[in-house]
């Protein structure tokens, strides 16, 4: 979201061109014309801010702007292609959330397993001219402390591509331990639970309600 000190430089700088173009055209300048010069300044910040924050989700809006809701939660598995080499097998997809939150202008992404979380660094949406959509993000993997010594912290990125109704995603990621896989989840509500138990009880919830 532009700053409000961008705002308010970028409002008085149309006005100092307003009075400008008025000054050249011989137009007189006086005091009255500048009096509610801070009240439209004070209802342009508050109307960017609205739209950033929840304007651009309103179906009509969010037709103009061509920017996918992905706000929520989503349910589904990495499938890693690790291999053990202890027993030269790979390992059974990982049950995982990914809670996203995002405005007109940024997007944040978290994705829950039992034993770890990660929270992007960098997200970006991709829109193509043939509205194929992409959702690209770099992040930081925090295992619990008790898993470290097996997985410590690592980043990795991930490319999903975006279903038309904005419900599933499916894609690729990949480590900096040069590990790569799978990923495919669905949107299951719009809250955004803050942990793996949270986004597990209201995966129940959810059920329950449909069944």
């Amino acid at each position: 979201m532009p700053t409000k000190r961008y705002l308010t430089a970028l409002f008085w700088i149309a006005v100092a061109s307003w009075a400008a173009a008025l000054f050249f055209n011989g137009e007189p300048l006086s005091a009255a014309l500048f009096k509610p010069a801070s009240l439209v300044q004070s209802i342009l910040i508050a109307v960017v801010a609205i739209f950033e924050k929840w304007a651009w989700r309103w179906p009509l809006l969010n037709r103009l702007v061509k920017r996918p809701n992905l706000i929520g939660a989503y349910m589904g598995e990495l499938k890693s292609q690790w291999i053990d080499p202890a027993t030269n097998q790979g390992i059974a997809p990982i049950p995982s959330f990914i809670v996203i939150r995002q405005t007109l202008s940024d997007i944040h992404i978290r994705l829950f397993t039992e034993q770890s979380q990660s929270g992007s660094l960098q997200g970006h949406i991709s829109l193509q001219p043939d509205d194929h959509r992409e959702l690209l993000f770099s992040y930081r993997n925090e295992p619990q402390i008790e898993h470290r010594a097996r997985s410590p912290i690592h980043y990795g990125g991930a490319k999903v591509q975006i279903s038309q109704d904005t419900k599933s995603l499916n894609g690729s990621y990949w480590t900096d331990r040069a590990t790569i896989g799978g990923m495919t989840f669905e949107r299951f509500s719009r809250d955004t639970p803050t942990s793996f138990q949270e986004a597990a009880a209201l995966a129940n919830s959810v059920r329950s309600i449909n069944r």
